[in-house]
């Protein structure tokens, strides 16, 4: 059931899947389906998470992709 409702979500949200960025794409729906129940402040805490979180240069992403 959870790999049905993972395939669901992903293919119903992007046109083509990168296998590099698979990661990413697993934390997005975890994060979403951890907080399924409390729809009303998940912009809010989006919000405040993205405000927050320090800049990463570009440099670092592409490490992270590479060693992650």
């Amino acid at each position: 059931t959870a790999l049905g409702n993972i395939k669901s979500a992903i293919t119903g949200t992007y046109r083509a899947i990168s296998t590099k960025h698979v990661p990413r794409y697993l934390a997005k729906f975890e994060y979403r389906f951890n907080r399924r129940y409390d729809l009303a402040s998940m912009i809010p805490r989006l919000g405040y998470a993205i405000v927050k979180a320090p800049p990463m240069p570009y440099r670092l992403l592409k490490l992270a992709e590479t060693y992650g």
